[in-house]
């Protein structure tokens, strides 16, 4: 999710040999590889999490209302204005197989742009729109707005169909193979929507579902919400599983390949959850209210990478004691992305872009390894 008020597995073919050609990194990890600075501190927060394109470029929004196109060298390509500030563009960017970048800002808009920085098009919401797009292998966009509904965007800015939920959307949805959108609500919902636009079905939980859905190789539904629990929920809306963590659940599940369920808390920790439910351990970051809002990116190591309020990026060894600790210059909100050749990018509220060396060689194979499901943040 994305907290108040504003709130990959790559597949294989050409993206995947594209990224595996990239240049190694090199550095010791937890060792600054390069910082891209936005703006002032707060005045240009990065909470939005970064994308990668297949020749390298960061895509990633900040609150200076810009959505920026950073160069693997970490000198920028290009930047676009949303022409909103403040929270501006609290959303994550997805990249569409044309190389269109699809981003939302809190002028409720879901903006299109081209490769080379120019506006495709602009769809309007009736609010803010800090949940970060899906997209559909026919090109559709769905996206929720802070006016509580899920929208289904035609490949040419034009409606398809809006779903309403009972509040603010700033879920993220995620697309099951079936085409059913998934996404959770402010009014305490997790819905499950047909291609159609119809209701699937609607999962209760006890309080605002800001964090956005993670789907298992079995079609369990994982998602946090701010009653402190983590849900499973079977494809047919009923619950699986709930793990108390004890205190506020914004962050997004990320899921290894043996069927561990990594989530943060506010209560300043990170959460392995074993396939059943049960606790495999629980790492403790820097104290604070809102800790861990970021989402966990997972390596094929098995090292799991997570921001922090206490303004670091952990790096997190499998069994769940510290590997190495990286410190930006304020508190991290942003989702972290693992590069394939192992270098972690992160935003910071300080205002910049960070990427950090790891040792890990790109994502592991799992359905959902990080925010967004992969590197493009298809969210499916």
């Amino acid at each position: 999710m994305k907290r108040l008020p504003t709130l990959v597995f790559l597949g294989l073919g050409a993206t995947a040999l594209l990224l595996a050609a990239l240049p190694a990194a090199a550095g010791t990890p937890g060792t600054q590889k390069w910082a891209f600075t936005v703006g002032k501190k707060l005045l240009a927060a990065v909470d939005s999490s970064p994308a990668l394109g297949p020749d390298g470029t960061v895509y990633v929004g900040s609150f200076d209302g810009k959505l920026y196109a950073v160069k693997p060298d970490g000198t920028l390509k290009w930047a676009f204005n949303t022409g909103h500030g403040g929270y501006g563009v609290d959303s994550s960017p997805a990249l569409g197989p044309d190389g269109t970048v699809y981003v939302g800002s809190s002028d409720g808009k879901l903006y299109a742009v081209k490769p080379d920085s120019t506006l495709k098009w602009a769809f309007n919401t009736g609010g803010l729109v800090g949940s970060s797009p899906a997209l559909g292998p026919d090109g559709t966009v769905y996206v929720g707005s802070y006016d509580g509904k899920l929208y289904a965007v035609k490949p040419d800015g034009t409606l398809k169909w809006a779903f309403n939920t009972g509040y603010w959307v700033g879920s993220s949805p995620a697309l099951g193979p079936d085409g059913t959108v998934y996404v959770g609500s402010f009014d305490g919902m997790l819905y499950a929507v047909k291609p159609d636009g119809t209701l699937k079905w609607a999962f209760t939980t006890l309080a605002l579902v800001g964090s956005s859905p993670a789907l298992g190789p079995d079609g369990t539904v994982y998602v946090g919400s701010f009653d402190g629990k983590l849900y499973a929920v079977k494809p047919d809306g009923t619950l699986k599983w709930a793990f108390n963590t004890g205190d506020l659940v914004g962050s997004s599940p990320a899921l290894g390949p043996d069927g561990t369920v990594y989530v943060g808390s506010y209560n300043g920790k990170l959460y392995a959850v074993k396939p059943d439910g049960t606790l495999k351990w629980a790492f403790t970051t820097g104290h604070g209210r809102y800790a861990v809002d970021s989402s966990p990116a997972l390596g094929p190591d098995g090292t799991v990478y997570v921001g922090s309020l206490d303004d670091k990026l952990y790096a997190v060894k499998p069994d769940g004691t510290l590997k190495w600790a990286f410190t930006t210059g304020h508190a991290v909100h942003s989702s972290p992305a693992l590069g394939p050749d192992g270098t972690v990018y992160v935003g910071s509220k300080d205002g910049k872009l960070y990427a950090v060396y790891s040792d890990s060689p790109g994502l592991a194979r799992s359905s959902w390894p990080m925010f967004r499901q992969n590197l493009r943040h298809t969210g499916r």
